[in-house]
């Protein structure tokens, strides 16, 4: 019983995260869950979570979705991928995480203290947060923030950049699910936990949808930046 209030809680917490912003479920589910369940467990059941979300998200703000963004995204990452896979034969994981971490919180600090003005990044820079992605996906696991600091950056309303990272990440979701799929990971086990935690995902995606609603565009931007900089913090405390 407890266990079951516990996972329940903490899907609902982390589904309220990402209906809020669009990303960060594993922020909150993975280490929180991972004290409950195994890590092979946790794994596949987060991503699969964090898909309905994506999915969720990526309907209701279908209209506001930067397609022409999404679609160079996309095809950049995947030459990022097997990179990545290469770098982590040479390079330790941990090295990695602590570097893009400091960077992570060395960008959220330019941002709040000399608060650059928004501009329209161009092709280079969407192909080279694609590419980033990619390589830190391969060698990490870890490819959001690239396309997190990437998408905070432009000057789009609140609904496109939440609509445009929801997208991306279900795309790159689904990705990863058919693989865990393939490699026997989504067990009975995990679809069991998977089915039972669906009516907390509901509530904590109807939770920050709703929050969603009442914050500006200039806040969500500011909440986005809070939650890169807390996220770099937990790569470098992780990896130290």
């Amino acid at each position: 019983m407890f266990e079951t209030i516990a996972i329940a809680s903490i899907v609902v917490l982390a589904g309220f995260l990402q209906g809020l912003t669009g990303f960060g479920f594993g922020l909150i589910a993975l280490p929180l869950l991972g004290l409950i369940l195994p890590i092979k467990t946790v794994i596949p059941l987060v991503v699969m979570l964090a898909m309905g979300v994506c999915i969720t998200l990526s309907i209701q703000l279908r209209a506001s979705i930067r397609v022409r963004n999404i679609v160079i995204l996309t095809i950049a990452t995947l030459p990022g991928i097997p990179l990545g896979v290469f770098a982590l034969k040479h390079i330790s994981p941990h090295s990695i995480s602590i570097l893009l971490g400091v960077i992570m919180i060395s960008f959220t600090a330019y941002q709040f203290i000399a608060k650059p003005a928004l501009r329209e990044l161009g092709l280079p820079s969407t192909i080279t947060a694609g590419f980033l992605s990619g390589l830190l996906g391969g060698a990490t696991g870890a490819g959001g923030p690239p396309v997190i600091i990437y998408s905070t950056l432009q000057p789009w309303s609140k609904d496109e950049t939440k609509a445009t990272l929801a997208f991306y990440f279900l795309i790159t979701g689904l990705s990863i699910v058919a693989t865990h799929a393939y490699s026997g990971l989504i067990t009975s086990e995990v679809i069991n936990y998977f089915t039972v935690s669906l009516p907390a995902l509901a509530v904590g995606i109807f939770l920050g949808t709703f929050a969603y609603k009442h914050i500006s565009d200039h806040g969500y931007r500011k909440l986005a930046l809070v939650l890169v900089f807390l996220l770099g913090c937990m790569m470098v405390l992780k990896n130290v």
